[in-house]
Formats: C-alpha cells, sequence, structure tokens
C-alpha cells in the first residue's frame, strides 16, 4: 500500500523531482553542510536529517532551498505525508538512492529526509523584544551542542533572544542544528563582532546583566531582577572574557552551588538552570 501511494506522489510531482547521483553537485554541497568541520557555509543555509527536521521546518515556516527525498527509506503514510508537504514547500527536489543516502547521515535505519534551509537572522538593530525581555548571551561557546541545548531551552522557558558574541562555532553546524531540536529555527539570535559591541547594545537598553561565574560570592537564588535582564554565560575553557568583569552597578555575578567533587557543571546544563529561575521571576514560568 504505502510503495502504491509512493509511486502516485512521485507520478504527481515528476515535473519537480530531479533523480542525482553522489556525485552531483547538489550532493556536493549538502556534504559540505553536513561536515562536523569548519566547512565554509554558505551563508545560513544548513542541512537538516530526519522527519523531526522536516516538520519543525514547515512549523517555522523557514525557506528550503532543497529536499533530498529517498523513497526507499519511506514505510509509512506519515512519511509520505509529510514528503508531499516538503515536495510542495522546497524549491528543488532532488530523488536519491539509499545508498546515496546512508553515505550522507551517520545514523542507522535513516527515514528518507534531507533538506537544505536557510536559518533567519536579525541584525540588532531589527531586533524589537518586550518590556521586561530576558535575553541570553554567549561569549566564545566552543561546543555546538552546547549552543544548540541552550536555544532548546530558551525555547522551553520563552527567552526572547539570544546575543552571540567572540562567535567559535558556525551557527549551521549539523550538531548546534540538532541539538536545538528545531529551537534554531524559531528564537531570535543576534551575532556581534565583540564583547564590547554586545554590552554597549545592552547599557543603552537598560539592561541587568547577571555573569554565571563559578567563582562568584552569590548565588542565583539572591538575584533580584527588574526590568530587561541579561544572562552571560562564557566559554567552557576560558570562562568569560575580561571585558565583562569591568565596573559597573548593572552587572553582577551569580554562581550555582556545587555540594560535591565537580566544581562546576557543563555550561549547557548551567546555562539552562538560570534560564528557567530567571523565566520564573520574569513572569514567564
Amino acid at each position: 500500500m504505502i510503495s502504491a501511494e509512493i509511486t502516485l506522489l512521485l507520478k504527481k510531482y515528476a515535473h519537480k523531482i530531479k533523480a542525482i547521483g553522489m556525485q552531483h553537485d547538489k550532493i556536493g554541497e549538502l556534504r559540505r553542510l553536513l561536515d562536523h568541520g569548519t566547512a565554509e557555509q554558505s551563508g545560513m543555509r544548513f542541512a537538516a536529517e530526519g522527519m523531526w527536521s522536516q516538520q519543525k521546518l514547515l512549523a517555522a515556516g523557514l525557506k528550503i532551498h532543497g529536499f533530498f527525498f529517498c523513497p526507499e527509506c519511506i514505510y509509512s503514510r506519515e512519511a509520505v505525508e509529510l514528503a508531499e508537504k516538503v515536495i510542495h514547500a522546497a524549491g528543488e527536489v532532488y530523488l536519491i538512492s539509499k545508498k546515496v543516502l546512508e553515505k550522507l547521515v551517520d545514523r542507522d535505519k535513516p527515514d528518507g529526509f534531507l533538506s537544505v534551509a536557510e536559518l533567519p537572522m536579525i541584525t540588532a538593530q531589527e531586533l524589537i523584544l518586550p518590556d521586561n525581555a530576558l535575553v541570553m548571551v554567549l561569549d566564545g561557546l566552543e561546543s555546538p551542542g552546547n549552543i544548540g541545548t541552550i536555544l532548546r531551552s530558551c525555547d522551553g522557558a520563552g527567552v526572547n533572544a539570544v546575543l552571540i558574541c567572540n562567535a567559535k562555532v558556525r551557527l549551521t553546524h549539523p550538531k548546534l542544528i540538532k541539538a536545538s531540536m528545531g529551537a534554531a529555527f524559531v528564537v531570535p539570535v543576534v551575532c556581534f563582532a565583540a564583547v564590547e559591541q554586545c554590552m554597549d547594545w545592552l547599557f543603552s537598553r537598560g539592561y541587568e546583566i547577571y555573569l554565571s561565574d563559578s567563582s562568584a560570592e552569590h548565588c542565583y537564588t539572591a538575584a533580584r531582577p527588574r526590568g530587561n535582564t541579561a544572562l552571560v554565560a562564557g566559554s567552557e575553557r576560558y570562562g568569560l572574557s575580561e571585558a565583562w568583569h569591568g565596573s559597573s552597578d548593572t552587572i553582577r555575578k551569580i554562581s550555582i552551588p556545587m555540594h560535591g567533587i565537580c566544581d562546576s557543571l557543563n555550561v549547557g546544563i548551567a546555562a539552562s538552570i538560570l534560564i528557567y529561575v530567571f523565566s520564573t521571576i520574569n513572569g514567564k514560568g
């Protein structure tokens, strides 16, 4: 039954679907986007693999440049229905074999869906936030998985935006996209070339700034933010940039108590704890 539905789907969209092999230029572009290293990115384009990611792409209304579809891996009516939605939304559609798909993805039993889409990006001037906004600032984080995890927590807790300065990771990194579980598609992200630029933006808008610092004397439970609030998390290896430690009555350091042998938490976990605590204080939880 499913094979018959797939046949009808391919016939319906035959005018839009093009069969390609491993040596095609579009596969080369896709492989570069799937590269876990420091491959050059094509603007803000990224590769999204799996049914869940296609569902999130459609829900977020992101532009899908290309859809790579493997009928051999489709085994459910839900997948056929989703494939038609993505085919309809995508600018270009490519039919690929199971052999090609397995060379592109690094998991067993791929479900036949790969897309090239484009992340929404805005400038600091374009970012419009409500009163009593809560933003998360990431300074020099090096792990795409940590950034993705933090974006996921920001989405869940209702954080208004994420500001990234001293960037070390491309926002289109496949591990970041996967760890965010779709949050990268919807959480507003603004990048600053330097920490000082980010600080100036926050100061000019009256933000209270809380630095996540394991050596801070005051626990996060002592925080009493009022109005616009920014949480700042630093690099996994080097911590916060020195610029944050300048004298200002709007900058405070807070810590998360550690009662065991470990002296700190993974930055993704630490940031997530603070995100939910401060979102509750801001009336979001």
